[in-house]
């Protein structure tokens, strides 16, 4: 009886042994993913001929590219695109600013795609004069921002600000040549095509300040079953074009080789 319950015993053990020493399989590859690209933030993420197109569009489909993954990019405004993420409808949203009111709804990259800031601008017959504004100036002053957007934790954290709300930036430059907002908010870029597109809004605006520069991200859902892989293969996708200058080419393609980029 000794000798049956000992060989039950060390046969329950290698039985253990043995299942233990299985590897576990590693999850299924990544090969494609369905992400939420802006539809109004060109040169970054825009629609142009039908597709999107932008800086933030290349570095993000080159990043998967450089890990085989496959991208297909869903155009839609970017307070819709941030919701269907956080709701775990997408996997992932660009263009994002790190703040501290949304820190915990999604994933984050380990580092921004590039860094970015708003300058702030006003109506070029505007009285302001002196120091160039910041964060602070704009307490108590109308401030025209775009609905959905984050301008910084400094910014959007501040209750003291008094924002008139819409859908794009060019409506925001048009309520300061109304006079229903006193400064708006907008990287340069972004003003330089407008001016492109509307000539005739060409010298009826000037920078007076300018926010700090912040980060530029791609958020992932926290509740999308392929927002795991898919971060980390954008992780590690960021650093091989990081490292071997496509990012670079990309940025400077989109925005000339200057300081700050």
């Amino acid at each position: 009886m000794h000798r049956r319950h000992f060989l039950l015993s060390q046969g329950l053990a290698l039985a253990a042994a043995t299942t233990a020493a299985q590897p576990v399989p590693p999850p299924p590859r990544l090969t494609r993913v369905v992400i939420g690209a802006e539809d109004d933030w060109y040169p970054y993420s825009g629609e142009r001929e039908g597709r999107a197109q932008g800086m933030t569009v290349d570095l993000v489909t080159a990043a998967f590219a450089a890990m085989g993954v496959a991208v297909k990019l869903e155009l839609l405004p970017y307070a819709r695109c941030m919701a269907q993420t956080r709701g775990g409808a997408l996997a992932a949203c660009f263009n994002t600013t790190r703040t501290a009111l949304i820190e915990h709804d999604y994933l984050w990259p380990a580092r921004p795609m590039f860094n970015e800031r708003f300058l702030i601008y006003a109506r070029a017959d505007d009285p302001q004069a002196g120091p160039p504004l910041r964060v602070r100036d704009l307490e108590g002053q109308q401030v025209a921002v775009t609905r959905g957007y984050e301008y910084g934790s400094e910014f959007d954290a501040n209750p003291r600000i008094r924002r008139v709300v819409t859908g794009h930036d060019e409506n925001n430059f048009q309520l300061l040549l109304r006079g229903r907002a006193r400064y708006t908010l907008a990287p340069e870029a972004n003003t330089r095509l407008l001016l492109q597109r509307r000539p005739e809004m060409v010298g009826q605006f000037k920078v007076v300040g300018a926010l700090s520069f912040f980060g530029i991200y791609t958020t992932f859902s926290r509740l999308h079953p392929d927002a795991p892989a898919a971060l980390a293969a954008f992780d590690e996708g960021m650093k091989l074009i990081s490292a071997n200058g496509v990012a670079k080419a990309i940025q400077e393609r989109w925005r000339g080789p200057g300081p700050g980029r």
